[in-house]
């Protein structure tokens, strides 16, 4: 009787060190699955860097008279409502030569899916170097970002041919007040330069004497 006891504790005892690795080994498990998840959500939030190259192919894929809209469109943010754009770029490009290069070091931007970079503008004898151009990471590619877009295009067209999506961003003509912000108060009139008198009040229409 005393041996069966000890031979029934043994096999208690041996069950219970087996359920125990096996939960270990159940919980070893389930931290490396988290672990890898959020390894892997971590590396599909954070894209890798490209390289200057990659940016010179996406802004030479935008002006190349050559590619088809429908992958013009997919370089810049927000391109597919500014399709005329990419017709002026070629053209200007044709025409006169124009073009951007991205410059060595490509960094990280604000977000986890954007980098700055630094443009050389040439056109001709011109060559003017834009800094902090910002590309975004959008559904899959690598594209110009719309705001830096902008800032390209109205340094680069004349106003007459700049895209209705970047009107916004055109310096206001010489003379012309900017529009004032929404809930915001127009700007008042500037005052008259030293030693100039201001403009007199328009004198009050006489009244018309009453028949007789």
């Amino acid at each position: 009787m005393k041996l069966y006891r000890i031979a029934a504790a043994g096999a208690v005892l041996a069950t219970a060190v087996t359920l125990s690795a096996c939960s270990n080994d159940q919980g070893s498990e389930d931290t490396s699955t988290s672990s890898a998840e959020s390894s892997s959500s971590s590396a599909a939030a954070m894209p890798e860097l490209p390289s200057a190259a990659d940016l010179n192919a996406v802004i030479a894929k935008a002006s190349d008279p050559q590619a088809p809209i429908e992958e013009k469109v997919k370089t810049v943010q927000g391109g597919e409502t500014a399709a005329e754009l990419f017709d002026i770029l070629a053209q200007r490009k044709a025409e006169l030569g124009s073009d951007f290069q991205v410059q060595d070091p490509v960094l990280p931007g604000y977000t986890n899916d954007s980098v700055l970079t630094n443009l050389v503008y040439t056109e001709g004898d011109r060559r003017d170097e834009i800094q902090d151009i910002s590309f975004v990471f959008e559904d899959g590619l690598w594209k110009l970002s719309r705001a830096d877009a902008c800032v390209l295009i109205t340094s680069a067209l004349p106003p007459e041919q700049v895209p209705a999506m970047c009107h916004d961003d055109l310096p206001p003509a010489e003379g012309e007040q900017p529009a004032p912000a929404e809930g915001e108060q127009p700007a008042p009139a500037p005052a008259p330069a030293e030693g100039e008198q201001p403009a007199p009040a328009p004198a009050p229409e006489e009244a018309p004497a009453p028949a007789q």
